[in-house]
């Protein structure tokens, strides 16, 4: 890592609480670089929303940091599950939750999880991280 990147908001070990396992040794690197993706996208919803840096305010409150921390975690074990169930299959459909296909009747059936550049948070994370309608606004006195 740059010693002027940005670190994480979780690391390995933290996927591995919320995956109920280590990171399988072929996905490291790329849970690595899913744990700084989140974390930039968390860090930039929460300046939009709030106009102040996640860091700055985390390093205030413990509270916002592990609920960054955990948020930032859970986002990448959900993403790794879905990676961990391709990762012995012919062909990356990792977009796809389930699928079905024939040949002669041309059926495709699958259930769109999105690709692996996409990074997800849930509407309840966001709203808890102050992020999106019906938020109790933080104010300093």
């Amino acid at each position: 890592m740059a010693d002027d990147e940005l670190s994480a908001l979780a690391t390995l070990d933290d996927v591995a609480k919320f995956l109920k396992h280590q990171v399988v040794t072929g996905l490291t690197d790329y849970a690595t670089a899913k744990l700084h993706m989140a974390s930039n996208v968390l860090r930039m919803l929460y300046r939009n929303e709030n106009g102040t840096a996640l860091d700055d305010d985390t390093a205030d409150d413990r509270l916002l940091m592990e609920l960054s921390r955990d948020t930032v975690a859970v986002s990448v074990a959900i993403d790794l599950k879905r990676a961990e169930a391709n990762l012995e299959q012919d062909n990356d459909l990792s977009s796809f939750s389930s699928f079905t296909e024939t040949a002669g009747g041309y059926s495709f059936t699958g259930s769109w999880n999105g690709s692996e550049e996409d990074v997800f948070f849930t509407d309840n994370q966001l709203r808890n991280m102050g992020i999106g309608r019906s938020t109790i606004g933080r104010f300093m006195i």
